[in-house]
């Protein structure tokens, strides 16, 4: 997908409330007091506010943390939230304003199913993915069930249905449909990328052992990284 198209797509999909907190300390001891988790995250922060469903994540700008909720998270829960947070901090430290705004934009964000237009029309987006055999094996093993008809692979998850096409040699595209809260199916598809390179190093690891035998020769070492990655030494011989 590139960094550039990911964040422009992740950036439609996102709203921002800014908040009075400056600093870490005080941002996890107020959201904890809240009843809240207050998880580091990076550079960020992530907070579930309706059990491991629902969550968001704080970012650090312009000298202030900001919410970042997606745009069509419960307002319901989000109210409660930043209702809580005041409470604990026993003064106001949100910008609601931005989520009014949002409203305004998407309609009633309430409840996800209510956004038919989300929920109806497929959305397509770029993906890491070119070997369809590979993909194909990827979400069998996924679990998903996957049908492949040509270049064409079709699966389920949840109440979703996902369709990934391919142009001539061009990575996949994933079309989305029946989905009315995009961050967690791209939370599936962010899964299935992983599994996806897992399976692709497997694939080369095995092809590098197999040419190495073929030239005679020997692994004198295997390392595995802390980023999951491979290092093997080789012994060329004289």
């Amino acid at each position: 997908m590139g960094k550039k198209n990911f964040d422009n797509w992740v950036q439609s999909m996102q709203f921002s409330i800014p908040s009075l907190f400056e600093k870490e300390s005080e941002l996890a001891r107020t959201v904890r007091k809240a009843g809240y988790d207050c998880e580091k995250w990076g550079s960020s922060y992530k907070t579930h506010i309706d059990g491991e469903d629902l969550f968001f994540f704080w970012e650090f700008l312009n000298g202030k943390w900001v919410a970042v909720f997606g745009k069509y998270d419960s307002r319901q829960h989000i109210e409660r939230f930043i209702a809580n947070v005041n409470r604990a901090a026993g003064k106001q430290m949100f910008d609601v304003s931005t989520l009014q705004q949002n409203e305004l934009k998407t309609g009633s964000a309430a409840l996800p199913a209510t956004n038919t237009t989300a929920a109806m029309l497929p959305q397509a987006f770029p993906t890491n993915f070119r070997d369809g055999e590979l993909l194909f094996k990827t979400l069998k093993e996924f679990g998903i069930n996957p049908v492949r008809n040509g270049s064409v692979i079709t699966c389920k998850i949840e109440n979703s249905h996902l369709t990934f096409r391919q142009s001539g040699d061009h990575p996949f595209q994933v079309e989305i449909h029946n989905e009315p809260d995009l961050r967690k199916i791209f939370q599936y598809l962010s899964d299935i990328d992983d599994d996806y390179k897992r399976c692709l190093q497997e694939v080369v690891y095995k092809k590098l052992k197999a040419r190495a035998e073929e030239r005679n020769m020997t692994i004198e070492s295997e390392e595995v990284m802390e980023d999951n990655s491979i290092v093997l030494t080789l012994n060329i011989g004289s």
